[in-house]
């Protein structure tokens, strides 16, 4: 068994005292974020992604995943972190290569394959022959294909697991790690609910909350790595305390919040395993 947890990584450099730079990545043609029936995206190439603003699904040597990119500011400028939300890949462990032109093809009956360079197949989504002709990733981090008719065939059930500091997960909405459902792993959600209750579930499972009851209710990461619940007219609801900088990220996986900068750190955990 492996990936059973999502890697994540980030660009600052982490050393006491060290000064962050722009970033800059290597330039390829702008993926967009549909892929058609009939068409595959190859690992290797300039056509290994679908990419949708903080979320970029790629085609690795012997696997797919999606990322998620989160952006951080603070006295020292502008930086990021990234971490996997969703992967497939040969459960067998029988193809494990660096350097495959693995292929996530799009077949021409709907279904969705990923693929050794040698024709094996990986993985695929078994929806050959439901009338599938798109598969989208969408701005929220969730890949789905659905028919010409917009009806939906399959998805991955993924969406943002990272609430970097200074944002807001507003009233109705969550953060969703599904990383390691393919291993049998029970997807995590953060909820804010709409009754003010921000909840941690596993599966189906309450594991932690926060029991707050103001209708409305937003929970937030401040700028110093504080997880917060407010209520509509400005009052803090519950508060995990003032731990880290601004260079800090919750991740809804492991549910805790981590530091970057300036010392790598767990500067909060829910206690959640």
């Amino acid at each position: 068994m492996r990936r059973l947890l999502a890697v994540t990584t980030t660009a600052l450099t982490l050393a006491a005292g060290a000064i962050l730079g722009p970033i800059t990545t290597t330039a390829q043609a702008a993926p967009g974020p549909i892929l058609k029936a009939c068409t595959h995206l190859k690992a290797g190439t300039a056509s290994d992604r679908l990419a949708n603003g903080r979320f970029t699904l790629q085609v690795s040597p012997d696997f797919v995943e999606i990322e998620e990119t989160a952006w951080m500011s603070g006295s020292r400028g502008r930086d990021y972190t990234t971490t996997g939300t969703w992967f497939r890949d040969d459960p067998t462990g029988r193809y494990q290569s660096n350097t495959d032109a693995t292929l996530l093809a799009f077949h021409c009956n709907g279904d969705l394959a990923l693929r050794h360079s040698n024709g094996a197949l990986l993985w695929h989504s078994n929806t050959a022959n439901k009338g599938a002709t798109t598969l989208a990733l969408t701005s929220g981090g969730n890949l789905v294909m659905t028919t010409s008719a917009g009806k939906v065939v399959w998805q991955s059930g993924s969406g943002s697991t990272l609430l970097p500091a200074n944002s807001i997960l507003r009233s109705n909405s969550r953060l969703v790690n599904a990383w390691g459902d393919q291993q049998g792993e029970p997807v995590r959600t953060l909820s804010m609910q709409t009754n003010g209750n921000l909840v941690y579930r596993v599966g189906s499972t309450v594991r932690w909350q926060t029991r707050t009851g103001v209708a409305g209710s937003h929970a937030a990461v401040t700028t110093r790595a504080q997880l917060i619940v407010v209520a509509p007219d400005g009052r803090v609801l519950w508060s995990s305390g003032k731990t880290g900088s601004s260079y800090s990220v919750l991740n809804a996986g492991p549910f805790w919040i981590e530091q970057f900068y300036p010392s790598l750190a767990t500067v909060w955990w829910s206690g959640v395993a």
